[in-house]
């Protein structure tokens, strides 16, 4: 709205209707989605509605044009009806990348007895549009699939930030290709530890429990993930917190904030065999406490052991820092 111009009457469906009528045929789509918008909130008129839902699909609101169309024909995904309403859905399920049910609600109405040629060809030309957009797609997945099997070669000589990126850019792989990808990466000896730790996580949310060969302290050993939780859902991890927040915080609020902390980034380096280290998350705990609070050692073999333990870890963790350099 223009500096100094106002709407006497908040309410006024025609003064709305008409600003956004008159953006539109300016060409100033957002303009008119939002005049209209407002004039939409008051009635919904019938022969207002299919230009309100093309315009929010000109302004990238498929999704909120999808959401009023199946309030508006709750039924509308079971029916062969090929009414504007009908088109602007097909291309609302187009817009919002849902091609499959795109491809499927378009052959439902394609087969629709007496349809007429005009529709048959609007219905010919959405399909092809669906295909121009699904190659489109393959095309800038199968280039950066390219991308993230070239950088593979030598991301194992990147510092950490960039090995982080490579990581979440698996994300966007096929299953095939990512597992495929996942296991030479966590069976590679160069690869950040806490990378490795994340890769299986990436499993895991994929819903993909191979067993798989892996090398996550230098030594091969398998590794199936079958029954794997992540790593917050892992009793060590819940049984840690748990002792910090109960225990350590009514000994020192601050102290055991700083322990969370610590505590999860130490998991991050063992998962998915941090029992293995820890054992008792107790006994390991109340040394760490003692750690952070500069008490000394008790003298007790096990303590000695656990220092030791915590001591490797804080020097990997030192590691992890200086990997953003």
């Amino acid at each position: 709205m223009e500096m100094g111009e106002k709407i006497v009457f908040p309410l006024n469906y025609e003064e709305y209707l008409k600003k956004g009528l008159l953006a539109f045929e300016e060409g100033n789509l957002q303009l008119a989605e939002e005049w209209i918008g407002k004039a939409v909130a008051i009635k919904k008129a019938d022969d207002i509605l299919p230009l309100y839902l093309m315009l929010l699909q000109e302004t990238d609101q498929a999704e909120k044009s999808l959401e009023m169309i199946t309030e508006m024909r709750p039924d509308i995904a079971s029916a062969i009806s090929v009414d504007d309403i009908d088109f602007l859905y097909l291309k609302g399920l187009l817009h919002s990348g849902s091609f499959d049910m795109a491809r499927e609600q378009i052959e439902a109405r394609k087969n629709t007895f007496g349809l007429s040629m005009e529709h048959q060809f609007a219905l010919e030309q959405l399909e092809a549009e669906v295909e121009k957009v699904e190659l489109k797609n393959l095309e800038k997945k199968l280039k950066k699939s390219s991308e993230i099997l070239q950088a593979e070669k030598t991301i194992d000589t990147q510092p950490f930030h960039k090995q982080q990126v490579y990581a979440q850019q698996l994300k966007e792989l096929e299953d095939d290709q990512f597992g495929k990808i996942a296991q030479r990466l966590l069976m590679n000896n160069n690869l950040h530890r806490m990378l490795k730790t994340e890769i299986i996580h990436q499993f895991l949310a994929r819903g993909l429990h191979p067993a798989i060969s892996v090398r996550l302290d230098g030594t091969e050993e398998k590794l199936n993930l079958a029954g794997l939780v992540p790593l917050i859902d892992s009793k060590t991890y819940k049984e840690g917190m748990a002792y910090i927040r109960e225990e350590i915080a009514n000994k020192n609020p601050t102290m055991a904030d700083a322990m969370e902390n610590a505590f999860f980034m130490q998991l991050s380096l063992l998962y998915p065999f941090e029992d293995r280290t820890i054992p008792s998350v107790t006994e390991w705990l109340e040394v760490l406490y003692r750690i952070y609070n500069g008490t000394g050692s008790t003298g007790e073999p096990s303590e000695k052991s656990i220092r030791d333990e915590i001591e490797q870890l804080e020097n990997k963790l030192a590691d992890f820092f200086g990997f953003f350099e």
